[in-house]
């Protein structure tokens, strides 16, 4: 059988459970439905956000997930799952 090791296991479900985490924590910002919500989704198009709202919803995620941590500048940020690997680092 050709598996992931027992730690890796836990590493890939502790990303997809901070992915979920993190995209209803978005949602619930939104007042959008969780299953709009994907590492795909782009910031502007398919959420609407512009800049400013871009900026705000890195501070709340920083303040929720990361006590203030995210380097990359908001504007540089375009997809969900930019957010993401912000969040990861």
């Amino acid at each position: 059988m050709n598996s992931l090791p027992f730690s890796r296991r836990i590493s890939a479900l502790e990303e997809v459970s901070l992915t979920n985490k993190i995209c209803t924590f978005i949602a619930e910002q939104l007042g959008v439905d969780v299953e709009g919500i994907t590492i795909n989704s782009h910031l502007s198009d398919d959420l609407g956000l512009d800049l400013l709202d871009v900026i705000e919803l890195t501070i709340l995620l920083e303040d929720e997930f990361t006590n203030g941590r995210i380097k990359n500048d908001a504007g540089q940020m375009e997809f969900v799952g930019d957010l993401i690997r912000q969040l990861r680092q």
